[in-house]
């Protein structure tokens, strides 16, 4: 299939739209907000027609019954955080480097009109309110690690005001995000936690907090200890000034296998590639072929994205970001083989969009002149395309306030160069939170 010569011609969104009956108004709201948004990012990426017919009524059916209340005089009911303009969803895609077609995902930031009153303070219902419900009808998606990392990171209503006002600045204020991966032929669903009110409201420590909600997912298919260890000891290693800073927990809301993921989010300041393979590696703690392939693919883009056509002898030492940049790294934790003696740690690296570009038109350059020369020639030659199809109201060309907000990479030797592009659909005005 070529690229979409007529993306307008969308008959699953018309024909859900036409079939869309709500008394609830924010429902019809965000589907108008962002549901074309969606349907066009299925057929864009070449969705088979079938599929795009179920995820956009299930999408519909779901997810836009998810985000609460309509804004009145555009002012969100409660206000979204985890996206710099507080828009409650981040759309991506997701591109690997053996794999000929893209996966679409998205997180939102579930809400319901009890969010923010003295019922929900901190909108820790909605999350749980909408898995359970698609949970039955759904098939795959397993709470039981949902329920134990919510109840591990729970802050009592009665002391929600005292925690915000400790809230660190920079760090949202969002208490569970929900993800999904559209596969070809099934839904994967992830679900993400804030640690760090929590960490106020008991008085321990963020890191205590996250490891020893993961250390209770030990079981039959494996432990999380050796894996915890090694990511402990190489953050208590660290300089106060260089030391990353854990803000989310997460889990894939799928049953107990020992593929079961437990992904740690870190933010650490960057300013040279030498600093970023220490945070990649855990201080060379980690090792294997695909860290290896990991450590090559960051120094690669790197260099891409940097203008090193060839390493210099300060290559890695080069400051090339201002003092204070940060990034952030994800740790992904599998049950440890030989009773979990050996860590199982997968590391992903999620770069601010604007390390490419201050346009979005510059970012779809350079995004799409690296997919072209690592094979993806179809690709490359529609990404921009793409893009202004997606969000034909965005001004690509404006500095600064981009759709595209993070770019992902990483290295897995199944599929090669792995990485994602994340995007704000810009609903809302707000400062970033933490880029």
């Amino acid at each position: 299939m070529t690229a979409v010569s007529n993306v307008t011609q969308l008959p699953s969104f018309d024909q859900v739209t036409e079939d869309a009956h709500s008394e609830n108004e924010g429902h019809g709201f965000w589907w108008s907000a962002v549901g074309q948004s969606f349907a066009i990012l299925l057929k864009t990426n070449q969705y088979s027609e079938d599929d795009q017919r179920f995820y956009v009524r299930w999408f519909q059916q779901w997810i836009t019954a998810s985000l609460g209340p309509r804004p009145i005089n555009g002012k969100p009911h409660y206000g979204a955080t985890f996206v710099y303009d507080g828009s409650p969803v981040e759309f991506s895609v997701n591109w690997k480097e053996k794999k000929p077609e893209q996966t679409v995902r998205f997180t939102i930031e579930p809400c319901s009109s009890k969010a923010g009153t003295a019922a929900d303070p901190l909108n820790q219902l909605a999350a749980k309110d909408l898995l359970q419900s698609m949970a039955r009808v759904v098939p795959g998606i397993d709470l039981i690690r949902f329920n134990l990392f919510l109840s591990e990171t729970h802050v009592p209503d009665e002391e929600a005001d005292e925690v915000l006002a400790k809230l660190p600045a920079g760090i949202p204020r969002a208490r569970v995000l929900v993800a999904f991966d559209l596969e070809r032929g099934g839904i994967v669903a992830k679900a993400y936690f804030n640690p760090v009110l929590k960490a106020i409201a008991s008085g321990k420590s963020i890191s205590t907090v996250v490891f020893d909600a993961i250390r209770k997912c030990n079981g039959p298919a494996g432990s999380y200890n050796a894996s915890i260890g090694l990511l402990d000891e190489f953050l208590e290693s660290c300089g106060p000034s260089e030391v990353p800073h854990i803000f989310t927990v997460s889990n894939d809301c799928v049953s107990d296998t020992p593929n079961s993921r437990a992904k740690v989010y870190t933010i650490a300041p960057i300013t040279t590639l030498k600093s970023a393979k220490n945070v990649f590696s855990l201080g060379g703690r980690l090792s294997g072929a695909a860290i290896e392939g990991g450590l090559k693919a960051v120094g690669g883009f790197w260099g891409y994205v940097f203008g090193f056509d060839s390493p210099h002898t300060d290559f890695e030492e080069k400051e090339v970001l201002p003092a204070g940049t940060r990034c952030v790294f994800v740790f992904e934790m599998r049950p440890g083989k030989e009773s979990g003696k050996v860590p199982n740690i997968e590391v992903k690296m999620h770069m601010p969009a604007l390390w490419l570009g201050k346009t979005d038109t510059q970012v779809c350059d350079k995004l799409s002149s690296w997919f072209k020369s690592h094979g993806h020639d179809q690709l490359s030659g529609r990404y921009q395309q793409d893009m202004n199809l997606v969000f034909p109201k965005h001004d690509f060309s404006t500095p600064e306030r981009l759709t595209h907000t993070w770019v992902s990479l990483t290295y897995t030797e199944k599929t090669g160069l792995y990485m994602t592009m994340y995007y704000t659909p810009k609903l809302f005005g707000q400062s970033s939170p933490i880029a």
